[in-house]
């Protein structure tokens, strides 16, 4: 199950009498465990119907291995069980039983630790640490990873914020996220939304540039969104060129903060 949720068709498989399949035939213990992922997969839905709109648009895989990601790197050519989910998650599955971990292998770039933040550069074989709790996931650092709050079921919650987590980088990386009224067939008519964000990272601020296209207006009004792995504590924020009172964004100490969905630039510095 961990691993299904990171795929575009999610759901337990079965051909004939294998036994029960259902989570809590296992104990409370796997079926918290299972909860966990089945509730970040809602979570990760917008960044999900991204990867679809990419796919219909480019033919670009949403599941690609190491060899496509960087062929350059002769590393990759023969990291068979490992993958990247859409442009910027690193997942790789733990295939023995009662394991503790495994040596996983990091591409080009640096890359943040889903559930630590721990960062780690490329090029390099590394053992992570992963109970039956977790499985190796990692963030490329400069992503902006949308999200909706936790569901039931897809439509059960209006979404009034899109969460995004953001992951520091000294340089430049480029994210986006696809939305539209998830029925019909309205978005071939222009009403979609799509946001492009060009992040760029220096030693002292973080810059968000915003570019909108689409007619559908998304029904949340702001975003919310959590900073990792920033190198300075924030002091100053711009949104549009116009310096905002810390309290109006709720700040949260130097982590999170809360914008309005429609600004162009967003201008984070610190010391």
């Amino acid at each position: 199950m961990q691993l299904a949720i990171f795929h575009p068709f999610c759901r337990v498989h079965s051909s004939g009498d294998h036994g029960d399949q259902e989570p809590w035939s296992f104990g409370e213990e796997i079926t918290d465990i299972v909860r966990t992922y089945v509730e970040l997969r809602y979570q990760l839905l917008p960044y999900l119907y991204t990867m679809f709109y990419r796919y219909i648009q480019t033919g670009q895989p949403m599941l690609q291995s190491l060899v496509f990601y960087d062929q350059n790197d002769t590393q990759t050519h023969f990291r068979t069980d490992e993958f990247m989910f859409g442009k910027h998650f690193l997942v790789c599955p733990v295939q023995e039983p009662n394991a503790q971990g495994r040596r996983m292998y990091f591409p080009k770039g640096t890359w943040f630790n889903y559930w630590t933040d721990e960062a780690v550069e490329g090029g390099v074989e590394k053992w992570v640490a992963a109970g039956i709790d977790k499985i190796p996931l990692f963030v490329k650092a400069g992503a902006m990873i949308p999200k909706y709050p936790v569901q039931q079921y897809v439509g059960e919650k209006e979404i009034e914020v899109l969460e995004i987590d953001v992951y520091y980088t000294e340089g430049i990386e480029n994210s986006s996220v696809y939305e539209d009224q998830q029925d019909g067939y309205d978005y071939k008519k222009g009403r979609y939304s799509l946001r492009k964000f060009r992040l760029r990272g220096k030693e002292n601020e973080l810059i968000i540039q915003q570019f909108k296209d689409g007619e559908f207006i998304t029904p949340y009004e702001h975003m919310k969104m959590t900073f990792h792995g920033l190198p300075f504590k924030i002091n100053e924020v711009e949104v549009d060129n116009e310096v905002v009172d810390l309290k109006a964004i709720k700040l949260n100490g130097d982590n999170t903060i809360e914008v309005t969905k429609d600004f162009t630039e967003l201008h984070l510095s610190g010391k």
